[in-house]
């Protein structure tokens, strides 16, 4: 790894930590939780703390998230990537079907949970915005890979076969097409326990012109509430889509 890819990976792991431990740390703590030397560790902070990326209080020793950090990227994910309208009916949707919804974005060869909004009670399925997602043999990537042709989908496909072991994809590439063709007939992917055992997720891209990257939205929960509800749940997806165009 370059010393560039190095420090990226440590700046990427500190605001992990941050986001994790949402308290002020110690120049001691940061390094010890990153496993990085205590020279690279100050080299590091200083440098966020020029920028504004960090504030510092020197009575305490500790590090902070500054607000020019808040301010840079706040904005990604918040509802303001959506409109208004998008977002009432993502509400009407999860009313309806009593499940948890998510829209997520294409990232290369991985999806992105952008919002994700369950039941207030009950056994639901839980999801973290950030979280990533596969994009081979999930329901969500299955319904963004159906609005790319096939030769693309192979190409993105071997080239994910030279990714680290435990990015390469767990399904063959006839399968990988066989659910795009199946998705493509239905309108919706659906796929029981891939990504969580004992979860079924239903799935459809949006229109392009929603958000500034392609979007997907997927309704997932118990696999034996979902599949006894499946046409019902894949009905008010499609509606979902045909209100927010």
């Amino acid at each position: 790894m370059s010393e560039a890819a190095r420090s990226i990976s440590r700046i990427a792991a500190l605001l992990e930590l941050f986001e994790r431990e949402r308290r002020p740390l110690s120049s001691t703590e940061i390094g010890e939780s990153l496993a990085v030397p205590r020279s690279s560790v100050g080299t590091l902070l200083k440098a966020l703390v020029q920028l504004g990326w960090l504030t510092i209080d020197r009575r305490r020793a500790t590090y902070f998230p500054g607000a020019r950090l808040a301010r840079l990227t706040g904005w990604l994910l918040s509802e303001a990537l959506l409109d208004d309208r998008v977002l009432l009916a993502l509400d009407t949707l999860r009313a309806n079907t009593i499940e948890t919804v998510t829209i997520s974005c294409a990232n290369d060869l991985e999806l992105e949970i952008l919002h994700a909004r369950g039941p207030t009670s009950g056994i639901h399925l839980v999801v973290q915005e950030g979280q990533r997602i596969p994009l081979w043999g999930s329901a969500i990537g299955t319904a963004f890979l159906t609005t790319l042709a096939d030769t693309t989908i192979r190409s993105m496909y071997r080239r994910s076969e030279h990714e680290p072991p435990v990015r390469r994809p767990v399904i063959a590439l006839a399968a990988v097409l066989a659910m795009v063709r199946r998705a493509r007939r239905y309108g919706y992917a659906c796929v029981d326990s891939f990504v969580v055992p004992g979860v079924t997720a239903i799935s459809a891209p949006l229109p392009d012109r929603i958000g500034p990257r392609p979007l997907i939205v997927s309704i997932g929960g118990p696999s034996e509430r979902v599949n006894a509800s499946r046409d019902a749940i894949a009905a008010a997806l499609v509606a979902f889509i045909v209100d927010i165009q």
